[in-house]
């Protein structure tokens, strides 16, 4: 039986069963790990079996072998996700389901549903310098505050979806998945669409912004105290002290000016307590701003002289959406 591993923000894994190594490196990408020597360091097993009449099924051990958690397989998303299993680390980490990007020391939580813009604005982010720390989930350490980087594929749907396809993709950098819910989506590797921030950074806690459509022309950003569900239930109070905010957007376009905005007010050139954020080069877009298909493609990788507290992994090309 195959056995892989994979590290998640410090935790070692020993994954095997019913999974294969293209799956793994699809979903997890730079989480994966080839040092076969470190299998004896694993904090956990996760083992996918086959049950009789009962379809598939997920047990966790701990470093004993001891059985920690077992329970029906039905696929890896959903709060909290299967891998790594954060059932069995509640205790430890906080999960909200967002889009997380970072730029200089600030950190920023999109959040909204899947049929918000949410993914379609990190793109537009990545074009001017933000960089992708996890495109589904903000992973919080419950100890120290800190948001910590999940780089699982971006769920791409409509306009983002459009985008993706045209902007010359290779195979191996996407697939094609079905909800019952939402019909098809595209799954893509962030690294191929803009620079992502090393597995192994630890960021400052994210300011949350809540995507709202409202009624008006214009994209706005407002203070909003409302907190966010986050998973587990007991760690309601985790992001109390993170800045909030909420993003007001017209029913139709208007995500450049929104990227625009939130770049602005989050990390402009000078602010007290926060160091400017590095230089962009300038963009050409290929459709006026506030058009939710136009698509601007930078061409040639960025690459960064020195490491900033984020880090950077090399895309092969970034391209955003509006």
């Amino acid at each position: 039986m195959p056995i892989f591993m994979l590290d998640f923000f410090g935790v070692l894994l020993n994954v095997m069963g019913a999974v294969d190594l293209a799956d793994l490196s699809f979903l997890f990408g730079p989480h994966l790990r080839d040092e076969l020597g470190l299998l004896n360091q694993a904090e956990l097993t996760v083992r996918f079996a086959a049950v009789d009449g009962m379809g598939s099924e997920v047990r966790v051990h701990d470093g004993d072998g001891r059985l920690l958690r077992r329970h029906a397989y039905h696929g890896l998303g959903g709060i909290p996700p299967l891998l790594p299993p954060f059932a069995v680390l509640g205790d430890r980490f906080g999960v909200l389901q967002a889009a997380v990007l970072a730029k200089g020391d600030v950190v920023v939580a999109l959040v909204g549903g899947v049929e918000s813009p949410r993914s379609v604005l990190a793109l537009a982010l990545g074009v001017r310098g933000w960089r992708m720390v996890s495109g589904q989930r903000l992973i919080v350490d419950r100890f120290t505050g800190e948001t910590l980087p999940y780089q699982v594929p971006l769920e791409l749907r409509g306009a983002a979806l459009e985008a993706a396809h045209a902007s010359g993709l290779r195979d191996g950098d996407l697939r094609t998945a079905t909800s019952p819910l939402t019909g098809s989506y595209l799954q893509v590797r962030p690294e191929s669409l803009l620079e992502t921030v090393p597995v192994d950074a630890r960021l400052e806690p994210a300011r949350i912004v809540r995507l709202c459509t409202a009624g008006g022309h214009r994209a706005s950003l407002e203070d909003w105290g409302r907190a966010p569900s986050v998973w587990p239930a007991d760690a309601a109070g985790l992001l109390d002290g993170n800045p909030r905010m909420r993003l007001l957007l017209p029913p139709a376009g208007g995500v450049e000016e929104a990227a625009d905005l939130l770049d602005a007010r989050l990390c402009p050139p000078l602010v007290k307590g926060y160091p400017p954020c590095p230089a962009d080069s300038p963009t050409t877009r290929e459709r006026p701003a506030g058009s939710i298909t136009s698509v601007s493609i930078r061409r040639e990788p960025r690459s960064s002289t020195a490491r900033s507290s984020t880090g950077s992994s090399a895309p092969r090309a970034a391209a955003a959406t509006t």
